[in-house]
């Protein structure tokens, strides 16, 4: 492989042999993209900044390669197409844009279903899901593990995990068989340290749902609040003296359904009652 210096050979259209660039030799040749990094170097170069200067979890770099990840693999799963393979490795660099490569093992979906069917277990082991590892098999009720776009899902959210965590959800199981068994356990639990954004933990969490019915879908994962931060949809107007109270309500009013915020406001009720308790007490003695 070369990398191609002439500029004029990236233009559109036909190119032609000349000035022995390329020759008349009978073999084909194939002008690519050039990837200067792939995903799995950047996470590695990230983790070691982040070791060496104690520094948290950049959200924004999250957030801008995370929507480029979704809005690629978004684009095969339209075409009805399932990568099957994602891990950061297939994510290239170029020119500032992540760009999905490696559709080796990708398999088109027929038009009569959603999944699309395999002979064998394929993939990589880190990022496959239940139901790849569980190809063709049949549950307790008869029903057959099928294969389809939530199994893309799944790898995407073990590529997060990996860019939040610096290791894959099951990467503590360091066997074959140890690995299988964690995975395909429906009752597993996948470990989420916690971090600085509860929503990333949701967000991690919609992609690794061991059911493929109850993952997110891309269009959805587009419009979750991590990447898509809840605002107060009116705004209350400007007052030169606010009322710090209200303020504290409009700022919560978004936020309310935040399992955080909502033990917060449960522990204020609690502060609230005890406070009413004591000036009713006194009120009585007086």
């Amino acid at each position: 492989m070369y990398q191609v210096t002439d500029k004029n050979l990236l233009k559109e259209g036909p190119i032609s042999p000349r000035d022995g660039k390329i020759k008349d030799d009978q073999y084909i040749y194939m002008v690519l993209e050039f990837g200067e990094i792939d995903l799995a170097h950047m996470v590695a170069q990230k983790w070691k900044e982040r070791n060496n200067s104690n520094m948290k979890i950049d959200e924004n770099w999250l957030r801008f390669y995370w929507q480029q990840m979704l809005e690629a693999v978004n684009t095969i799963h339209e075409e009805r197409i399932v990568h099957s393979d994602l891990k950061p490795a297939n994510f290239m660099l170029v020119k500032g844009s992540l760009k999905l490569i490696d559709f080796g093992i990708a398999k088109a979906i027929m038009n009569d279903t959603t999944n699309i069917q395999r002979d064998s277990q394929v993939g990589t082991l880190n990022y496959m899901s239940p139901e790849a590892l569980l190809c063709n098999e049949q549950d307790s009720s008869g029903n057959v593990f099928k294969c389809g776009r939530p199994t893309d899902i799944w790898s995407l959210g073990c590529i997060l995990y990996q860019m939040v965590y610096g290791k894959t959800p099951f990467a503590d199981y360091t066997t074959f068989w140890t690995k299988f068994k964690a995975v395909t356990d429906r009752n597993h639990k996948i470990s989420y340290e916690p971090v600085d954004n509860p929503w990333l933990i949701d967000l991690m969490q919609r992609c690794l749902a061991w059911d493929r019915d109850e993952r997110w879908r891309i269009p959805q994962l587009l419009q979750h609040p991590f990447l898509v931060p809840l605002v107060p949809r009116d705004l209350p107007p400007i007052n030169p003296d606010p009322d710090p109270c209200s303020m504290l309500m409009d700022q919560l009013r978004p936020h309310w359904d935040n399992p955080e915020v909502a033990r917060l406001c449960s522990e204020l009720r609690d502060v609230i009652a005890k406070c009413e308790e004591d000036q009713s007490s006194q009120s009585t003695r007086t």
